[in-house]
């Protein structure tokens, strides 16, 4: 019985490591640069939109500004000279 049985080899198994080698260059993935256009394109419509009138904003412009001021009666004051600053000068 032994005759009739393949000889194989025997089976090794070993620990392997993966190195990936990016050339430490930054070709490609301008992924962030295209996300930061487009989150500025979008403020840009909303700003538009928003303050533009596009949205209802400018539609009611009846307000009234006309507000009366109180009347204030300041009190006089009489206040005392101060010598300048640095007469203290020794020589």
């Amino acid at each position: 019985m032994d005759e009739h049985r393949e000889e194989r080899e025997p089976v090794v198994e070993r620990d392997r490591t993966t190195i990936i080698e990016t050339g430490g260059s930054r070709e490609g993935g301008g992924g962030g640069l295209i996300a930061a256009v487009l989150l500025i394109l979008v403020l840009a419509v909303v700003a538009v939109l928003v303050f533009g009138r596009g949205l209802g904003g400018g539609d009611k412009t009846d307000i009234k500004v006309d507000v009366e001021a109180p009347d204030i009666q300041m009190p006089d004051v009489d206040l005392p000279e101060v010598a300048p600053a640095g007469g203290n000068k020794s020589k």
